[in-house]
């Protein structure tokens, strides 16, 4: 089914089958050195997912022969995983509203993973899943899930990753800055402005962020800049403390993050967009969690739970609930092309797919 023919549907369900929506509510404000040769890529190591001790919710079991959506065989949405395994209250609510908006009966079911939910997937066991990119991406790799809808955070429906460097390191003319903060555009093509990273060792986020990792490393791989071997810091905002704190560049020389001026801040030094600056930035092409189908689900049904979500998203009651228990603001039709530019840098990173996922 086309996007066109999709958004036409979704229309007129909207309009004819479901309640006419108030304004939309504004939303509420949201390691150690590792030497190693010269290389393009470092390989993560996925760490071991902790295990809980507390009773895991219960997956609902279909009584044989049941029709899809009714008490007896309700239709099955993932939570964002935890290791507590719980449902909140506000994970309730979201299931309640869109069980009386399209007649069908949904539940919430907590997993403990993302591979846990990519399997259930595939299993016919969960319906609905909100989906960071990489599950999304094994997700569809494996036939199991959809695109249907991606959310916004803060107006907006992609991010993108930034290259940074201490300043001490530009006033040595080590390193060339591309970057105009005042426009927020570059100066320069990736090759040209990341070209003087050969050689140089990073500072990485995790083995399993899209914009602190995977994106930047495959841009690098993509414009044939090879690195030594970087260090995985464990955040954003830790890549930021690192370079500061490092101006002779003895833990990693270049770091890269989320394109996001809060991560200055959350670094926690007064002039840490002073001391660390922005080389260069990608393009915004990292999706946040989307909206993914069950393959198995049926288009009758996909059709009926999307304009309920289209239609809560619009309520001060559905926007609450949506927001509290998937931090959200917004949510627009989108489909497997949406992940188009984020699965091609993938395939430059030399990254398993698989590994991303946990």
């Amino acid at each position: 089914m086309t996007r066109l023919r999709l958004l036409l549907l979704v229309f007129i369900l909207t309009a004819c089958n479901l309640p006419s929506a108030p304004v939309l509510r504004s939303p509420a404000p949201a390691g150690s050195e590792v030497e190693g040769p010269t290389e393009s890529a470092s390989s993560p190591t996925p760490s071991r997912v902790a295990v809980s001790t507390q009773i895991p919710t219960p997956q609902p079991t279909p009584e044989p022969g049941a029709p899809l959506g009714t008490d007896a065989n309700p239709i099955v949405m993932a939570l964002i995983p935890s290791k507590e395994r719980e449902i909140s209250e506000s994970a309730k609510d979201v299931a309640a509203q869109l069980s009386n908006l399209t007649g069908l009966a949904i539940v919430p079911y907590a997993p403990a993973s993302y591979a846990e939910v990519v399997e259930a997937l595939g299993a016919g066991r969960v319906h609905i899943a909100w989906l960071p990119p990489f599950p999304y991406l094994l997700a569809h790799e494996k036939s199991h899930a959809d695109a249907a809808l991606a959310t916004t955070v803060f107006g907006k429906d992609l991010s993108a990753a930034q290259f940074l460097v201490n300043k001490q390191m530009v006033d040595d003319r080590t390193f060339t800055v591309y970057f105009d903060p005042a426009t927020g555009a570059n100066l320069a093509e990736a090759a040209a402005a990341l070209g003087q990273f050969a050689g140089k060792k990073p500072c990485w986020t995790d083995p399993y962020s899209p914009t602190g990792y995977v994106l930047p490393l495959g841009i690098l791989n993509e414009n044939g800049i090879q690195t030594k071997t970087g260090a995985f810091v464990q955040g954003h905002a830790t890549v930021v403390k690192s370079l500061y704190q490092d101006p002779e560049g003895t833990i990693c020389q270049f770091g890269a993050t989320l394109a996001d001026g809060q991560i200055f801040i959350a670094a926690g030094y007064e002039d840490a967009a002073e001391r660390v600056v922005v080389v260069w930035e990608t393009e915004a092409i990292v999706p946040f969690d989307g909206v993914a189908y069950a393959a198995s689900l049926p288009d009758e049904m996909r059709l009926s739970i999307t304009s309920a979500l289209l239609v809560m998203i619009q309520t001060e009651e559905g926007n609450a609930a949506l927001r509290d228990t998937y931090q959200i603001d917004g949510l627009e039709l989108a489909d497997d092309t949406f992940y188009d530019a984020l699965r091609r840098l993938l395939e430059q990173s030399g990254l398993e797919l698989s590994e991303l996922v946990r």
